[in-house]
């Protein structure tokens, strides 16, 4: 059997309120039950939150959509084993019927698959005060209002506590926007400090001569990821998910490693589960689109409604790119984004208000000697500009490979890729056959496997990105 081949176990259906009944078998043990399943894949995306799936049937003479009858929200699991003989299962809930073509005696149609979680946050609604941590807000809304067990839910402790009115928003829409306001434990502890710029190049400067000179500078790092995969629910902070080392950030290693290889060396060589077939860049850095976000540097106005007070902070990547977990091995800025972030290319204003929850007679500012621990101040100073450009420069390289099913890689993860060195051989680095600035480590933003029925093979294409380049050699195989 080759690395691609996968075998189709069961493709079950239940009718709505009678999952705990039995099952109706679309597919069984290699034998097709109400109609031959044409194609399947699934989806996940460290972005948008909720895993997918689609199938396509060809339902000869068996009339599923009229004899279940479908109505929606049905209960699906698919289970699959890979070439190696491990089962995987995969649970949905039905949301679409698309496609459907009437022919003869026979009708094919696609079944739109999502997982229940999913459906769930469009019916529901947040109407009740929350107050807590983020990573505390969202455990709360996965478990009551989307009935998720704590058992699918990994989160990473946050600080800052808040208090937010929800306003009837969806549970994920609300999650959405504590992202950006998270801010690890296990982050720096941000600093203020006043400086002036410092003069970039000649051109630069004459360019810029109205530049501020009497902002503050902002270090830190904030913002989390929020997915699901079909192991639950992650909240965890984005230094988290790309650090490559357990001892920074609590990260992880490469769980994968993947190689690419001229045509005529992959015809030769037998197939294995770490080939890849196609590989694609496409993105690598965009440095226009950067500076509009205001990525490199930010100057943010704040404005405190209850005092009066005007601020102005300036935010500069080459400040905190150092306290930044990083995919390559770049220890310093690039020196020309070094340069791109001595100037603000982006303005921000915002109000600030301390006073909003608090109902004490002294001082609810943390900046101004509160002595109240418990009073819910207004943090944006800690993660406002930190958490755009942490998010901001992560997809500085984007890349997308096509590689032999791997139905153990999960989204949130990170892999190592190894591409062809395109010099001649005598001026070869360590890395020898390799790339040294393109290959190595990359996140997972995104994958889709691809079942192929009619020669039961899986296709695997990866969406990766990472923030800066270089490669170390490591263990992983």
């Amino acid at each position: 059997m080759k690395a691609s081949n996968f075998n189709l176990k069961s493709i079950k259906i239940w009718k709505v309120g009678s999952e705990s009944g039995e099952p109706v078998y679309i597919y069984k043990s290699g034998a097709s039950q109400g109609g031959v399943v044409l194609g399947f894949q699934y989806f996940e995306d460290l972005i948008d939150v909720g895993y997918k799936a689609t199938l396509t049937i060809n339902d000869t003479g068996f009339n599923l959509i009229s004899t279940l009858p479908v109505q929606g929200f049905e209960k699906v699991t698919i289970e699959v084993t890979d070439y190696l003989g491990k089962a995987h299962e995969y649970a949905f809930r039905l949301w679409k019927v698309g496609n459907r073509i009437e022919a003869d005696r026979r009708r094919i149609y696609t079944l739109g698959l999502v997982s229940e979680a999913f459906i769930l946050n469009e019916g529901s609604v947040v109407n009740k005060v929350l107050e807590g941590t983020p990573t505390k807000i969202v455990e709360k809304l996965l478990k009551e209002y989307l009935s998720v067990p704590g058992s699918k839910i990994k989160t990473q402790p946050s600080l800052n506590v808040m208090k937010m009115i929800p306003a009837n928003k969806k549970p994920f829409g609300i999650i959405r926007d504590l992202q950006a306001k998270a801010v690890s434990e296990s982050s720096v502890e941000p600093k203020v400090k006043t400086s002036k710029p410092s003069p970039a190049t000649a051109a630069t400067t004459s360019q810029r001569s109205d530049a501020p000179t009497t902002a503050s500078v902002k270090s830190g790092s904030a913002g989390y990821f929020f997915y699901e995969t079909r192991d639950g629910f992650v909240f965890r902070s984005i230094d988290s998910v790309v650090s490559p080392d357990p001892k920074k950030f609590n990260g992880s290693e490469p769980v994968a490693e993947y190689v690419y290889k001229p045509a005529k060396i992959e015809q030769t060589e037998a197939e294995d589960d770490r080939k890849i077939k196609n590989i694609a860049f496409q993105s690598e850095i965009d440095i226009m689109k950067k500076m509009r976000a205001g990525a490199y540097s930010s100057l943010i106005c704040f404005f405190n409604i209850n005092t009066g007070k005007y601020e102005e902070y300036t935010y500069k990547l080459s400040d905190v790119w150092d306290k930044m977990a990083h995919l390559g091995t770049q220890t310093v800025l690039p020196s020309g984004q070094k340069s791109l972030s001595q100037y603000p290319t982006r303005i921000l204003s915002t109000v600030v208000n301390h006073e909003n929850w608090y109902n004490g007679t002294g001082v609810a500012n943390p900046e101004e000697g509160s002595d109240n621990t418990n009073a819910v101040s207004d943090s944006q100073k800690q993660y406002l500009a930190q958490s755009i450009a942490r998010g901001g420069i992560l997809s500085n390289y984007q890349l997308s490979i096509e590689v032999t099913g791997n139905l153990d890689l999960r989204v949130g993860e990170k892999i190592i890729v190894k591409m062809p060195n395109q010099v001649p051989n005598q001026s070869k680095g360590e890395l020898g056959s390799f790339d040294p600035e393109h290959s190595g480590v990359y996140l997972i933003k995104s994958i889709n496997h691809q079942f192929m029925m009619q020669n039961l093979e899986c296709l695997t294409v990866l969406q990766l990105v990472r923030d800066s380049l270089g490669y170390k050699e490591s263990n992983v195989s």
